[in-house]
């Protein structure tokens, strides 16, 4: 019994470490930030510096959000985009030994490094190398281990929906490979202004309906039941974010 336990463990681990190194997979990096009382604008500063030093190339650019809701509020989110795993080999220790000598001196708090998988099935409207839009809206999913496949079917059914009604927007989804909850999902969506621009466009169906129509009668209800069903009890959070350009790579003055 011990001997197929520890098998069993040893696959678990092989999978999640082999889950973080697929070459046809694109991954995201993000830290967060709260500045000591008293020295935002001395972290601002710094992180600006060693932003204009070490974060010149589309190899290494990062883009600087800062939470504006919930009790997260101040935090500066930190994101790295468009990761392969031999990224990962690239030396880049004097870049972390400047942080810490020159910025870490003014952080309360920080995540460390957290590694997300981009998944297309579940993505809109993303063009690689765009302009980041000024605002963005974060949901953090928290989901049942043995749920997972509902919450992903219903994710993706959803995009699908959407492309077919015409949505715009961009809505892009994570899910957490390294340090963290492995099951745990986030779906960024993005714009520029709160008042909508867009001409609102007038549809024959629901929003139901066209699900149904194009899954089987049913499986709207059915998907958005399972749905509900797939995440944990606190297992949904909405924060909006605002970019900080100051703090962001090809966007400082």
């Amino acid at each position: 019994m011990r001997t197929l336990i520890f098998l069993s463990a040893v696959l678990l681990i092989s999978t999640s470490t082999y889950s973080q190194r697929n070459d046809n997979a694109e991954y995201w990096n993000s830290w967060e930030y709260t500045a000591k009382e008293g020295k935002t604008s001395e972290f601002e500063a710094a992180a600006a510096k060693k932003t204009a030093m070490y974060n010149k190339t589309a190899t290494t650019a990062i883009l600087t959000y800062r939470i504006t809701t919930g009790s997260g509020s101040g935090t500066y989110v930190r994101v790295e985009t468009q990761k392969s795993p031999s990224d990962y080999d690239i030396d880049r220790s004097a870049e972390g030994a400047y942080w810490r000598d020159n910025v870490a001196k003014f952080v309360a708090r920080n995540s460390g490094q957290v590694r997300w998988q981009l998944l297309r099935d579940g993505t809109m409207n993303y063009t690689p190398g765009s302009t980041p839009n000024k605002h963005i809206v974060r949901t953090t999913f928290n989901v049942k281990a043995d749920k997972v496949g509902h919450f992903r079917r219903y994710m993706s059914r959803v995009a699908e929906v959407a492309k077919k009604r015409g949505w715009k927007g961009t809505r892009l989804l994570f899910r957490l490979v390294s340090g963290g909850n492995r099951n745990q999902f986030v779906v960024v969506t993005g714009f520029d202004t709160f008042k909508r621009t867009e001409e609102p466009v007038e549809h024959e169906n629901t929003f139901r309906e066209d699900y149904n129509e194009m899954f089987g009668w049913g499986t709207y209800e059915e998907d958005n039941t399972n749905f509900d069903a797939a995440l944990e009890y606190w297992g949904e959070e909405v924060e909006n974010l605002e970019l900080v350009p100051e703090m962001s790579t090809g966007m400082m003055n």
